[in-house]
């Protein structure tokens, strides 16, 4: 009796991580939709008075300047090392 016990324990403890990880949730959608923005940059087109392909160019163009100022600003903002402070006591005379 105490074989079964301890092989359905072992089996259980076995088991735990494989059940833990199945996925049951449905697939998440893709992070941007190209309908909606492509309606915001004919609107912004359309109020600026020039055609959505210029439009579209100046959001792409926007998006890549963006990515690489982010990446500056990171790299500026960086923990700098601190100078190693002496910890040994000093004793005079």
């Amino acid at each position: 009796m105490k074989a079964l016990i301890a092989s359905l324990t072992a089996l259980g403890l076995i088991a735990a991580p494989a059940v833990a990880q199945t996925n049951t949730t449905a697939p998440a959608k893709p992070a941007h939709a190209s309908k909606p923005a492509a309606k915001e940059v004919a609107k912004e087109a359309k109020a600026e008075g020039e055609s959505t392909a210029t439009e579209a160019k100046e959001h792409k163009a926007a998006a890549h300047h963006g990515k690489h100022h982010a990446k500056s600003h990171h790299k500026t903002h960086k923990a700098s090392k601190k100078p190693a402070t002496d910890t040994t006591a000093k004793t005079t005379g």
